[in-house]
């Protein structure tokens, strides 16, 4: 079998993405929207560097509010005042909360 048909082949078994909403163009659009439930994770396109970089970065602004993290983030600024000075200690407003992401998300 010769590369272009296997090719061709395989071009046949890959499923058809559904779009059932928009995903945004912009990374703070595209965090605030999935967050607030505007599309999933199943309208992303897999294949757009964009959607996958910006889950990522998404997933990991998340982790820092985790318990864990958060303990983690107290006990460096006890030892050294100052230091991570942008890092984002809870309890927050909803509306730091929603202006770090937005702030993360930017910065890319």
């Amino acid at each position: 079998m010769r590369l272009g048909s296997r090719v061709g082949k395989l071009e046949f078994e890959i499923p058809v993405r559904r779009v059932s909403a928009t995903v945004p163009n912009d990374p703070v659009a595209f965090a605030r929207g999935l967050l607030g439930g505007a599309f999933g994770v199943e309208d992303l396109d897999r294949t757009n560097p964009n959607h996958t970089g910006w889950l990522a970065q998404l997933c990991a602004f998340l982790q820092t509010l985790e318990p864990e993290h958060q303990a983690w983030l107290r006990l460096v600024h006890e030892r050294h005042p100052g230091s991570y000075p942008a890092a984002l200690l809870l309890p927050a407003t909803d509306e730091q909360v929603w202006a770090s992401l937005d702030e993360v998300m930017r910065r890319g």
